[in-house]
């Protein structure tokens, strides 16, 4: 997907009403806190309906009531216009005016946003590589974006009954509803990471030089069992704390290096390294979903990273056919630097 302009009102601290992007890589530099990570958040906000971190409602600026973020692109299909209306407690998406689902957007195009903070995606919680591989599958698959969405108003429907302790005999329909549901999501994460898990060694082996072999397998919070089963066998553990305990919200993804679980013998430096090679798995898959490479967007590129693995990423970046890379400077054969200070972007 290529973004010919960005137009925004009231996002954070940015004060360019509009800003006009060429093919290639451009650099956005500046001092800590100029607004660089939020130029990324608009770029990748517009083009996914998406925030990557924080929320919309703490996205305005102080004192104002409303803002928008829009994209003008060009995709596979086209060009359309994608916007990202948004107030305290509402949110409106639109490809070219017309209201839709922020999973409409992935119909458009491709966005990956590579950051420091990716490294929690190996040392963090469950739910973070839960979230990882639910936001690829939902921008692969419009199906798979709705089935989620289903299935997790059924958690919170059980969780309910589980809390009050009541209409216990409606509770069997919605065991159903789960174990149908959760056996198709589960289905399709597996089958996405028969692609996503060769494409991620081969990222890991080409940054690391081949010094380890990356695995990514799932991990079913139910183990071998099927998931009638695990709820059979939860139920007492499901009445006392009051939660559903297994099923595709409680799965996870396990990372090893050599066979060895990353989260407990991997370096910092192999866990970010681990986390950019799922990144670069996410940015081919997007691509063979599109016919055509997404947006680019790496953020803080000198943050944590030796010059090796910063080599990597500038080269993918001048591979893709428009890539935005912040930091706090740039390199010295940079053929595009734009300078923030303050939220304001100066175009060179």
């Amino acid at each position: 997907m290529r973004v010919r302009a960005l137009r925004q009102q009231h996002f954070r601290n940015l004060r360019n009403p509009q800003l006009t992007l060429a093919e290639g890589v451009t650099y956005v530099v500046g001092r800590n806190g100029a607004g660089k990570s939020n130029f990324i958040d608009a770029l990748y906000l517009g083009g996914t309906g998406q925030l990557p971190r924080g929320s919309l409602s703490q996205s305005l600026c102080f004192g104002e009531g409303e803002g928008f973020v829009a994209l003008d692109v060009e995709g596979p299909h086209g060009a359309a216009q994608l916007s990202i209306g948004f107030a305290p407690g509402r949110k409106r998406v639109a490809i070219d005016g017309r209201g839709v689902r922020s999973a409409d957007l992935a119909n458009v195009g491709g966005v990956v946003r590579i950051a420091p903070e990716d490294a929690e995606l190996i040392h963090g919680s469950p739910g973070l590589r839960r979230g990882f591989l639910d936001a690829l599958l939902s921008r692969l698959s419009l199906r798979y974006a709705l089935m989620l969405r289903g299935y997790h108003r059924v958690v919170e429907q059980r969780n309910a009954l589980l809390k009050s302790r009541e209409a216990v005999a409606t509770m069997g329909a919605w065991n159903e509803r789960l174990c149908s549901l959760g056996a198709e999501i589960e289905g399709l994460r597996e089958r996405l990471l028969v692609r996503l898990a060769p494409l991620a060694a081969a990222a890991y082996a080409d940054v690391a030089s081949g010094a380890k072999t990356f695995r990514v397998a799932y991990a079913r919070a139910a183990g071998e069992l099927p998931l009638p089963e695990a709820l059979e066998q939860s139920r007492a553990e499901e009445r006392a704390r009051g939660v559903s305990v297994v099923g595709p919200h409680r799965d996870d993804l396990l990372l090893t290096l050599d066979g060895h679980d990353v989260r407990s013998f991997g370096s910092r430096g192999e866990a970010r390294t681990a986390s950019l090679a799922l990144r670069m798995a996410e940015f081919n898959l997007l691509g063979e979903r599109h016919g055509a490479p997404p947006l680019l967007l790496i953020d803080d590129l000198g943050a944590e990273l030796d010059a090796g693995r910063r080599q990597v990423l500038l080269a993918l970046a001048e591979q893709t056919p428009q890539a935005v890379v912040t930091g706090t400077d740039a390199p010295d054969d940079a053929p595009r630097v734009w300078r923030i200070e303050a939220g304001v972007i100066e175009v060179a």
